[in-house]
């Protein structure tokens, strides 16, 4: 009964252990430079054109910009919008196959 009982508990404590370490499923399009992993959806609870950036696994909630800085400058091909983030991320261009982010990192489509 007892070895029983222990089995039991050990089988719920492995499911338990494999369900808290799984990765969730990415929602959008994944970008990877190697080192780094970048997720991005648009967030769709307000009209500000917000998206959800994932990176690494950690998810903020960041502006938009899709004019190419106030329309001074033509934009490059394929641009299609900024996302401005912080520190290296500020800002991260979207093209229509990868993103650039502002120390100049290309990230490829991964998924």
């Amino acid at each position: 009964m007892i070895r029983s009982l222990s089995k039991i508990l050990a089988s719920f404590a492995l499911l338990w252990l494999c369900s808290a370490s799984a990765i969730e499923a990415p929602e959008g399009i994944v970008y990877c430079d190697g080192k780094t992993r970048v997720e991005f959806i648009f967030d769709r609870s307000n009209k500000n054109n917000d998206v959800l950036f994932t990176v690494n696994g950690k998810t903020q909630t960041l502006m938009t910009a899709f004019s190419w800085f106030g329309s001074v400058q033509a934009p490059p091909k394929g641009f299609k919008f900024a996302i401005l983030g912080e520190g290296k991320f500020d800002p991260l261009l979207v093209f229509e196959d990868h993103l650039l982010d502002a120390e100049k990192h290309r990230y490829e489509k991964c998924n």
